[in-house]
């Protein structure tokens, strides 16, 4: 083999070596990047399930609340259902005995409150729709006799708000609200009804003293409302005066309701001029109004 061949099989050789080489480099690159690759997908897998577990464990433990919430709820409902049932009893039996509750109504009074019991018209109880922990404005009909009549039997029938913001405790026996159809259509059904009032002591004593000479109305007050309004008593004159306001219709009252209002102003003419407007009397002098 002459010289020249040799340098040809020792190319020939080199290059095969370097291709095994760059082979052997190429696959160990390949290998490489197969393994970070399945690493990253490792991690990337682990983070999602930690996550999954987790929400998992998040979902649990909400459907085991909502599962108590249900547990507690059935049991309210089972207890209503017995109070019911025990009071339904009653009526028929016509046995008025109180039926037995879970806990002491006293401690449901509050504080600085008395509770006071009026039996009142279911119409005028909201039509029997009132509710243990509603709050409500007391409205009277009074009796209250006329000094001016020689005989002292004579009453005008007076109506006015007498209380405002009053929470109702109970209805009857029941202390707890009510929450389905046929409770409320046993209050309703009901001629009268027992409603158990918080109020102070001094509106204890005067709601006493109110029911023994008149009749009372509620009225249902909206849950977020609260302060208490001026009004005035109600009459002939702000029945009319209402109207006129908020209507703009004149309203003829009996001139025997009609109040006399004198107004006196010095003129140089000196006259008296007297002028009827809507249900009152005014009287002007020298024909001028204050």
């Amino acid at each position: 083999m002459n010289i020249e061949n040799k340098k040809q099989f020792a190319t020939i050789l080199l290059a095969v070596g370097l291709g095994l080489i760059a082979a052997l480099l190429t696959s160990q690159f390949v290998q490489n990047k197969i393994e970070e690759q399945k690493e990253f997908l490792a991690r990337d897998l682990q983070k999602k399930n930690a996550a999954l577990i987790q929400q998992m464990d998040l979902m649990g433990k909400e459907l085991k609340k909502v599962q108590q919430d249900q547990e507690t709820i059935a049991k309210m409902q089972q207890q209503m259902r017995i109070d019911q049932a025990a009071q339904a009893r009653q009526v028929q039996s016509g046995v008025q005995k109180p039926a037995i509750q879970m806990a002491a109504f006293s401690v449901r009074t509050p504080p600085g409150k008395r509770a006071v019991t009026i039996n009142i018209d279911s119409l005028a109880a909201v039509g029997g729709l009132v509710n243990p922990g509603d709050f409500v404005d007391i409205i009277a009909r009074l009796r209250i006799p006329d000094d001016q009549e020689e005989d002292r039997k004579a009453v005008n029938d007076v109506t006015t708000v007498l209380f405002q913001n009053v929470q109702v405790l109970a209805v009857g026996t029941n202390f707890k609200p009510l929450s389905n159809e046929p409770a409320y259509d046993m209050q309703q059904k009901s001629k009268t009804l027992n409603v158990t009032l918080a109020v102070s002591p001094e509106e204890a004593g005067l709601l006493s003293f109110a029911g023994t000479n008149g009749t009372f109305t509620l009225a249902l007050r909206a849950p977020v409302e609260e302060g208490n309004s001026r009004v005035q008593v109600a009459s002939w004159n702000t029945l009319a005066e209402f109207v006129k306001d908020q209507q703009g219709t004149d309203l003829t009252v009996p001139q025997s309701k009609a109040t006399v209002e004198a107004v006196e102003k010095f003129s140089p003419s000196g006259g008296i001029s007297v002028e009827m407007g809507g249900p009152s009397i005014q009287i002007f002098r020298g024909g001028q109004e204050l």
